[in-house]
């Protein structure tokens, strides 16, 4: 099936694009309870906050994508997409207060501290633009693929999708491993985003 999706050169580069994202994705889905415990001081609540945040700010960005593209597959979303991903995690990393002092805070504790709104609208935000970029590239595979082979190009997509999130998680435990913080690894995911 992997070796399908290669014989359209178009579906191909947008099924790894839809896998960057992913892998996107996982690098900062996977972080949550440590970034929300470690440098937020936030408790489960937290953690429940950022995700819901990142995924309202998937959908809206969808949604919105859909408008802005005039009902129509328009892949000059996908580097404005691109864009607004690797700007607001650096601003995100910049944005990060340093490790906390308190523990277990509430979301509604966590409201209330000073830097909660900037770190919030830049989560959104990231997952907003996510929204821009992954929305047209999902169109472009359906619309160029032949339908007569279109799930076999779903789950070549499907597993490289999983390599990915794999790839994601492993190179998250060896940065962690060699001293890297969730922060810092945000950063990286930006420049990563960059050179993608």
């Amino acid at each position: 099936n992997f070796q399908f999706t290669r014989r359209n050169r178009t579906v191909f580069l947008s099924i790894l694009g839809v896998s960057w994202f992913w892998f996107y994705g996982a690098m900062f889905l996977t972080q949550f309870p440590a970034y929300a415990k470690t440098w937020l001081g936030g408790g489960e609540g937290v953690v429940t906050l950022l995700l819901t945040v990142f995924s309202v700010g998937i959908g809206l960005g969808s949604l919105l994508c859909e408008r802005m593209s005039g009902h129509k597959v328009e892949i000059g979303l996908v580097p404005f997409g691109a864009i607004g991903l690797s700007l607001f995690a650096f601003d995100l990393f910049f944005a990060t207060p340093g490790a906390a002092a308190k523990q277990g805070a509430t979301a509604f504790e966590f409201l209330g501290t000073p830097g909660a709104p900037r770190i919030l609208i830049d989560l959104f935000l990231i997952s907003m633009f996510g929204g821009f970029f992954i929305v047209p590239l999902y169109a472009l595979i359906q619309s160029r693929s032949d339908r007569s082979h279109q799930s076999r190009i779903i789950a070549g997509n499907n597993i490289l999708n999983s390599l990915f999130i794999v790839a994601a998680a492993l190179i998250a435990a060896g940065c962690l491993h060699l001293g890297a913080t969730v922060p810092q690894l945000f950063l990286l995911t930006g420049l990563f985003n960059v050179a993608v």
